[in-house]
């Protein structure tokens, strides 16, 4: 479930970049401009995520395999998603560098979580 999970991360963002965040923003916001990398993707990826990510924390994601396992799955979706339509190869490695931000916190949060030894 990790794994499909991680894999319909990767697709959500752009579904909700194109059906939320689009219709509702105002028009003299440019998303796909300046703001495009610094607000446009970590605003659909962060709302992919409260979707999905929310029901993989609760199958485990806050535990370090599953959280891998969902990171390399979250990757692999986004690079074949954005290679099949063409980006370029640095406009990959820009949403790759924020996905691994966004499952290090994850990865920071499981850590504060986890129950002390007395």
């Amino acid at each position: 479930m990790i794994i499909l999970l991680g894999l319909i991360n990767g697709i959500l963002e752009d579904l909700l970049f194109i059906s939320v965040l689009v219709p509702n923003m105002p028009a003299n916001l440019d998303l796909t401009g300046d703001l495009f990398w610094i607000f446009t993707v970590p605003l659909a990826q962060i709302m992919a995520l409260a979707l999905s990510g929310t029901a993989a924390w609760f199958l485990g994601i806050k535990h370090i395999p599953q959280l891998i396992t969902f990171w390399a799955c979250w990757i692999l979706a986004r690079t074949t998603f954005l290679s099949l339509v063409n980006n370029p190869i640095e406009d990959i490695f820009i949403y790759l560098l924020w996905i691994t931000f966004w499952c290090a916190l994850i990865g920071l949060a499981g850590f504060l979580k986890k129950p002390k030894a007395i």
